[in-house]
């Protein structure tokens, strides 16, 4: 079961995400409604931010993410079908390089790479203060205007 709380205010979602880099790209899932973001999704209960990172990857890509350390933690304020409140942990991590990857997952996201100066097209917009590699674990808040 998905760690998303449905409240009267809106809902809240756990999720994790992969920071995972080639040089000067970076592996980045793609929607149907042409939204970009880091690959990852939302973490199951009784899973810790770790197992469901290494989950996700596996299952959205086919590849074991290999060295995942926490990189950021980032809490998101924004709306779709309803107010959302998001607590997203990224992880710094590796997998093996292909130039497209299938998983499992039948969600009809793409995984690509794009250059990292493309990185202003992810969401939530505030994953591109992540381009600078620090060795801190950072927080950022991010709240999307209406």
């Amino acid at each position: 079961m998905d760690l998303t709380v449905r409240t009267q205010e809106g809902k809240l979602n756990l999720r994790v995400a992969a920071w995972i880099t080639d040089e000067n790209k970076i592996l980045v899932s793609t929607f149907p409604n042409g939204n970009m973001s880091l690959p990852g999704g939302r973490i199951k209960f009784g899973e810790t931010t770790l197992e469901a990172v290494k989950r996700e990857i596996l299952e959205e890509t086919g590849e074991k993410l290999l060295n995942p350390e926490l990189y950021a933690v980032i809490e998101n304020f924004y709306e779709e079908d309803d107010k959302i409140h998001e607590l997203l942990f990224i992880f710094k991590g590796e997998i093996g390089i292909k130039e497209s990857y299938s998983g499992t997952e039948e969600n009809n996201e793409l995984i690509t790479w794009i250059e990292k100066k493309q990185i202003h097209k992810l969401k939530p917009e505030v994953l591109s203060k992540l381009i600078y590699d620090t060795k801190n674990i950072e927080h950022y808040t991010n709240v999307e205007s209406t």
